[in-house]
């Protein structure tokens, strides 16, 4: 933990300033690294360990759910993170398309939130398009798996937290959530506590699973994660994902492929299902194809959201710009700049007067 790290938090549970306290420090970096120590807040007293360079800010217990769900990633990030090293996977192209229409000059000089970091392959991205500041948020062991990743950063920072209680201030100007609301039990709820965080004028990403286009998935898919796969042992869930994984590998490769680039007779990739997700997906490694498929496995909790639904999260009264697009046919990206506090007032009074 960098010690200026510290500007930004604040309490979960009051909100009250903190003061680090420190134990062990790394001397081999230009700036102070806390390693070991403790983060104590000024008001309540309560105190939050920093644990291996991460402050571990955790609030009061998590639903049984929530619990499973977030051990499963963490256990998926932390597993599959070799396995997804520079591919497709984590290369900035793939990045910049759950974040649509955002671009690398977007972040430079700005303060950054990544609201469900991972394994924070995308937390260093958003560090290297020149954020001023740029901090990674996760509820699972994987804070320990991107800390590794950023830590020689001079402008990234990683905390274990949980988004319903950010121990962080309303200073952000961009925030972005990849892949992480739909886990919530509210996922609106969770988008509203992280656009509390943002600045006036603040802008916010987020990607979400479709309700459009995976019926089958609803139907047939949730059950059996509900009460099969994500109960079992994860390293069985392993071996699982890497045996389905082999046929749809084959399956992408020399079908969905070949057929999307013009190498097969008669237009097949018009008529293939899900064409636009499994092209996507033959940019995949194995591994990465095998990730994916355990992800989809290992959560007892998701939520898929319709268009109409995710509109819902950015009322015209609170955001302005905001974008909704599909990405692949199966899912949602959203993009929505905030509107400065006052402004509807503003805006009546004006009215009233003309």
């Amino acid at each position: 933990m960098k010690t200026r790290l510290s500007e930004f938090l604040v309490c979960p549970q009051c909100r009250g300033p903190l003061q680090c306290l420190v134990e062990q420090e790394d001397r081999t970096l230009p700036w102070a690294e806390v390693i070991e120590g403790q983060l104590v807040c000024k008001n309540c007293d309560h105190h939050y360990p920093i644990s291996r360079g991460v402050p571990r800010l955790m609030g009061g217990p998590l639903a049984a759910a929530v619990e499973k769900t977030v051990t499963g990633f963490g256990y998926e990030w932390q597993k599959f993170d070799d396995q997804i090293a520079d591919t497709y996977m984590t290369d900035k192209t793939n990045f910049l398309d759950f974040i649509a229409p955002v671009i690398p000059d977007f972040f430079r000089d700005k303060i950054v939130l990544d609201a469900g970091c991972g394994m924070g392959r995308f937390l260093k991205l958003a560090a290297d398009f020149g954020s001023r500041e740029v901090i990674g948020v996760d509820l699972s062991q994987s804070v320990d798996v991107a800390y590794q990743h950023v830590r020689h950063l001079p402008n990234a920072h990683v905390i274990q937290a949980d988004i319903m209680a950010l121990p962080l201030k309303s200073v952000f100007d961009y925030i972005f959530s990849v892949g992480v609301l739909q886990f919530l039990e509210q996922p609106r709820a969770g988008f509203n506590r992280l656009t509390e965080l943002l600045r006036d004028g603040g802008a916010i990403s987020v990607w979400v699973y479709a309700k459009e286009n995976n019926g089958w998935v609803i139907r047939l898919v949730n059950p059996m994660r509900l009460h099969v796969t994500s109960r079992l042992p994860r390293p069985l869930l392993y071996a699982l994902s890497y045996c389905l994984g082999l046929p749809l590998y084959l399956l992408i490769k020399l079908l969905y492929k070949p057929a999307n680039e013009g190498k097969l007779p008669f237009n097949l990739a018009r008529i293939l299902p899900y064409n636009d997700y499994f092209y996507y997906s033959s940019r995949l490694s194995y591994g990465g194809l095998v990730s994916v498929i355990f992800d989809h496995l290992v959560p007892s909790l998701v939520t898929y959201l319709s268009k109409e639904e995710l509109a819902g999260w950015f009322p015209p009264e609170r955001f302005a710009s905001v974008t909704i697009t599909s990405r692949n046919n199966m899912s949602w990206r959203a993009f929505g700049v905030g509107l400065p506090a006052g402004y509807n007032e503003a805006v009546i009074d004006r009215e009233n007067r003309d």
